[in-house]
């Protein structure tokens, strides 16, 4: 049986990492069986990431690591009637969620002032005082270093959700009024899809890229679509 590690509920989703929901969301797609534990200490993790896996003694690290070993092992039930312009397509999609999109995520929960101190709650109020306070100190400056290394943190607020906005639209137009995101049956890359636009309307965060997507009939019923067909009834 696999053995999904994921992080606890938190905001309203199912998981508060994009990555962990898209690995969970692919599972159900696939029609794999698995069993959850829930844990809030990634450092422990392989590789210090959440979520991984654990099949057949293998204990596999990385969302997109953990979905082509599936594959390999369980076959591509998704993928397999796809084209390779189709797979190329997914995956650039893909691709600009996971690696700038999920920094735009990042930037409003751990860097706006506001919505910091709710993230800092969430994953650090079991802490007693003073402890609290040296080690959410210690953190956001870790990261204030991690998305100038990355590149998103030179930039200013209205600009980095400026960017969030222009992948919201381009994954838009890439659906347009089909009802996944690569034609009539859900793939992988609604799995992606999925974890990340849900992530964005988490509840105590809301913005532009929140705002643009209840505005769109085809973002929020895509989110609904893919939502009802991995997990069946709603999360609340």
């Amino acid at each position: 049986m696999i053995e999904l590690y994921k992080f606890v509920p938190q905001f309203g989703l199912r998981d508060a990492s994009p990555f962990a929901l898209k690995l969970e969301t692919y599972l159900r797609l696939a029609g794999l069986e698995y069993t959850t534990n829930e844990i809030m200490d990634p450092t422990q993790a392989p590789k210090a990431k959440i979520p991984y896996i654990i099949d057949g003694g293998q204990t596999i690290a990385d969302s997109s690591l953990c979905i082509a070993y599936l594959k390999d092992k369980y076959g591509d039930p998704l993928g397999k009637n796809l084209s390779p312009e189709q797979h190329a397509l997914g995956h650039a999609l893909k691709t600009i969620l996971e690696e700038r999109t999920y920094w735009v995520i990042v930037n409003t929960r751990w860097m706006d002032a506001v919505y910091q101190k709710i993230t800092l709650k969430a994953w650090f109020g079991m802490i007693p005082e003073p402890a609290f306070s040296e080690v959410t100190t210690g953190v956001i400056e870790e990261m204030k270093k991690t998305l100038y290394g990355h590149g998103i943190g030179r930039h200013k607020p209205e600009e980095i959700m400026g960017f969030g906005l222009a992948d919201l639209a381009a994954f838009e137009n890439v659906l347009g009024n089909k009802p996944y995101l690569l034609g009539e049956n859900p793939s992988e890359y609604d799995a992606a899809g999925y974890g990340f636009l849900a992530n964005i309307m988490a509840k105590p965060f809301p913005t532009p890229m929140s705002s643009y997507i209840s505005k769109s009939k085809t973002l929020s019923g895509y989110i609904k679509r893919v939502e009802a067909k991995a997990f069946g009834d709603g999360f609340d």
